[in-house]
């Protein structure tokens, strides 16, 4: 009757340090998904990047170019 106690007790204990481990695996596998998909909804491509930086570049240039107007140094 012992035997079978210890038997049992080591099958259950090992059953629940494989339970542990592996939901703790799937916990880490829950989040690294998550953090993937924020990352996919912010990222933003190079070629994105360089038209936006090109847009706020001419922006800036029409804005020195009414600056050096006010200013009087190009003659509209």
């Amino acid at each position: 009757m012992e035997i079978n106690f210890i038997i049992e007790f080591v099958i259950t204990t090992g059953i629940g340090v494989i339970s542990f481990f592996l939901k703790r695996t799937m916990d880490e596998l829950d989040t690294c998904r998550k953090n993937i998909a924020k990352i996919k909804e912010d990222y933003i491509t190079k070629e994105d990047f360089f038209r936006e930086q090109n847009e706020n570049r001419r922006k800036l240039d029409r804005i020195m170019d009414i600056l050096l107007e006010m200013k009087g140094e190009i003659n509209g």
